[in-house]
């Protein structure tokens, strides 16, 4: 190390109990920037086996809700061309299946925040699913994608194709929600 900082010296074991204000439970944190849009998303275990997720749009209240599943990503755009934001959070169970969730926001013109609707699969989308999900958001288009499990296959080989799934965000008659747009294989 050529800084000129050293280690040496005399060290002692405290005996003191842990201050544990000072530790820093998060589970998951980032800072998440669309054009002059920016937000902190926060998980923190819950101390009971879930999770607290935060989410922080700068200048506004927060948005606090319990999850069950740890969040692995997120992500922000405007996926309905209104000129306001969505917050995209994506959460993952823990096992061996890694299924996979969303968990998203949508902008009401600046003054307001609605959790958008989020499908769970039909059994047509179903057939060969085994979990191993991974979410993008590619050019404000959602996309989850995963493995197909062929009959014999174990959780950690399978031996299927891969199903692609896109979704597009409409306004629903209570909320916005997302719909299948196009699905592949490949």
């Amino acid at each position: 190390c050529s800084g000129g900082a050293t280690l040496g010296g005399v060290y002692q074991k405290l005996s003191d109990t842990l201050d544990t204000r000072q530790v820093d439970n998060s589970q998951y944190a980032t800072s998440l920037n669309y054009g002059d849009f920016s937000t902190q998303v926060t998980s923190t275990s819950d101390g009971n086996g879930g999770y607290v997720l935060k989410i922080q749009p700068m200048g506004e209240d927060i948005i606090e809700r319990p999850i069950s599943d740890p969040v692995v990503s997120a992500d922000v755009g405007d996926m309905n061309g209104d000129g306001y934001h969505e917050i995209l959070v994506f959460t993952q169970s823990v096992g061996s299946g890694s299924y996979g969730d969303v968990i998203a926001y949508s902008s009401n013109k600046g003054l307001s925040w609605s959790e958008v609707s989020y499908p769970e699969l039909t059994d047509k989308f179903k057939q060969g699913y085994m979990g191993h999900d991974e979410f993008l958001l590619v050019e404000n288009v959602l996309v989850r994608r995963f493995p197909l499990y062929l009959e014999n296959d174990s959780n950690a080989n399978p031996q299927g194709k891969t199903r692609q799934i896109q979704y597009r965000m409409i306004e629903g008659e209570a909320s916005r929600q997302f719909v299948v747009d196009a699905v592949n294989e490949f």
